[in-house]
């Protein structure tokens, strides 16, 4: 797994030093899930046109990052995420790939 993060483009998402620190800990998964919408953008913009289907993963995990990150900014008080709310177990932006 460490081998995976090492090439994913992020740096690694440590906790405070103070665990109980609710509003420190957002920050670092905020931060985290910034730093995955890049790398999945980054993805999406070299396969657009070339790779469709990697391009369409790679959308959905995007779709998924952006509604991790905008959760966590909402809890941060940085405004409305505007986020829909999920019904049952399954994304609905993945989904179409576990059939």
């Amino acid at each position: 797994m460490k081998d995976f993060h090492d090439i994913s483009g992020c740096p690694p998402a440590y906790l405070p030093e103070d665990t109980s620190d609710v509003k420190k800990i957002m920050e670092v998964l905020v931060e985290a899930e910034r730093c995955a919408v890049r790398q999945y953008t980054k993805i999406c913009n070299m396969t657009a046109g070339k790779d469709h289907r990697t391009y369409d993963l790679a959308q959905a995990i995007l779709h998924e990052e952006i509604q991790h990150e905008s959760w966590f900014s909402e809890f941060l008080g940085e405004g409305p995420s505007g986020h829909y709310l999920r019904r049952g177990d399954t994304s609905p932006f993945v989904s179409k790939f576990l059939e």
